[in-house]
């Protein structure tokens, strides 16, 4: 019995471009490298290309997400929806928080890539019902 529930085509459009890679198994999300090397001026956005190009199936969407490591030492990965009929190059947008260049290497991991479904939503108009929860940090620090 095979353990995947879909296939993912990835095309490799860079030469030194790596397919994305879980740690684990059971991760929830594949690692992005860079096929090349790249400096992100301070306090700057700047698009990293990632050499790669998805293939995915209707009902499916990929998320570009940060990583913790990254975001604590200043550089912030913007987060993108990456729908079923994109075809394009991956690319993924920096924020450098900090006062000082950072400094990427060929190979280094710069975000994650989470696979999902998409489902149908209808939206339809009307009042929605009231609840003790508040928002913008209601329920404590």
């Amino acid at each position: 019995m095979d353990i995947f529930d879909t296939r993912l085509i990835v095309e490799l459009r860079h030469p030194q471009a790596k397919l994305p890679q879980k740690a684990h198994s059971s991760d929830a999300c594949f690692d992005l490298y860079l096929p090349e090397a790249a400096v992100v001026p301070p306090r700057s956005t700047h698009t990293l290309d990632t050499g790669l190009a998805l293939q995915l199936e209707e009902g499916w969407e990929a998320q570009v997400r940060g990583r913790s490591g990254l975001a604590k030492r200043g550089l912030f990965v913007h987060p993108g929806t990456i729908d079923h009929l994109y075809r394009q190059n991956l690319w993924i947008i920096v924020h450098n928080l900090s006062d000082a260049p950072f400094e990427l290497k060929a190979g280094d991991r710069v975000a994650q890539l989470k696979i999902s479904r998409v489902w149908s939503v209808e939206l339809v108009s009307g009042s929605v019902e009231a609840s003790d929860r508040g928002g913008l940090g209601s329920t404590g620090r």
